[in-house]
């Protein structure tokens, strides 16, 4: 699988072309800020575990259709590369792009490009457009499923959502309110809709904060298997604790309607404070 390396004086960053799928981020002088698993299958067909998977055109299950492969069909194709640059102040910009073949209208009937630009700064930029190119207006859901490099799961936290609503997807689609700070406790898949534009995870045993800014996406999944469903799944196994997934989305009721000829821009933001360094002020409540 073809891998581009980008390395300038902010950080180093790995791209497959699979998937257009950024699966690694160091700024410079801080760790991984990705995380990717150590048995992640790469075969052609199959997703990578890990990093940020580029979601379209749905998220999660199919909704009628449960032989239709997990989070739409984009990450398991080989984009174009459209350019690679050093921007002015020494940032490096990649922009990738795919289109719909007849594999996908096989089982999506849209006709569609998505481009997506990553750049590679002190902070990890990446804007996904999607394209309509039918006669008829679509809808769709994108994402960007971010898996988080972490010390510890269980000592994880966001805690911006309070008093937000949620799906709850292991619980069969309930509805609650969060009550305080989300954690990432057992088993969890919340689906937060109409996510705030920022907010910030708090990992505890890492000591570090990350902010994650988006505009135009509306909602935001969190998620981390627990031990227990991490132990049946072989791309996950013992390594359940040492990830979270934050992903942001425009999911279930904040799905996409784009008219035709007319396109839609999510845009992603992810930076580590400087401060990380320093143990988080609510370390004793987070444990």
């Amino acid at each position: 699988m073809p891998l581009l390396h980008v390395q300038n004086s902010f950080a180093e960053c790995n791209i497959y072309v699979y998937g257009a799928h950024v699966v690694r981020f160091k700024p410079r002088e801080r760790k991984d800020l990705l995380w990717l698993s150590p048995y992640s299958n790469f075969r052609e067909g199959e997703p990578i575990r890990g990093g940020i998977p580029v979601i379209f055109p749905w998220f999660g299950k199919h909704r009628t259709r449960a032989d239709l492969p997990l989070h739409g069909f984009v990450r398991t194709r080989l984009w174009d590369i459209e350019s690679t640059k050093c921007l002015p102040d020494g940032r490096t910009k990649i922009v990738f792009s795919v289109v719909d073949n007849e594999s996908s209208r096989a089982i999506w009937l849209n006709r569609f490009r998505l481009e997506l630009s990553v750049i590679v700064g002190d902070a990890l930029e990446m804007a996904l457009t999607i394209e309509n190119r039918e006669q008829k207006p679509f809808t769709c859901e994108d994402g960007f499923h971010t898996y988080f490099n972490v010390g510890n799961a269980s000592q994880c936290e966001v805690g911006d959502f309070d008093g937000l609503e949620y799906i709850d997807r292991v619980k069969g689609d309930s509805r609650a309110i969060q009550q305080g700070p989300a954690r990432f406790e057992n088993e969890m898949v919340h689906a937060f809709m109409h996510s705030p534009l920022v907010c910030e995870l708090i990992d505890v045993a890492g000591q570090r904060r990350v902010q994650i800014e988006q505009l135009n996406m509306h909602s935001m999944v969190l998620w981390n298997p627990g031990e227990e469903a991490a132990a049946k799944n072989p791309e996950i196994q013992d390594t359940w604790d040492q990830f979270v997934c934050i992903e942001s989305t425009n999911c279930l009721d904040c799905e996409l309607e784009i008219e035709p000829g007319r396109s839609h821009c999510s845009t992603l933001k992810l930076s580590e404070k400087k401060e990380s360094g320093n143990e988080p002020e609510n370390q004793s409540r987070a444990r």
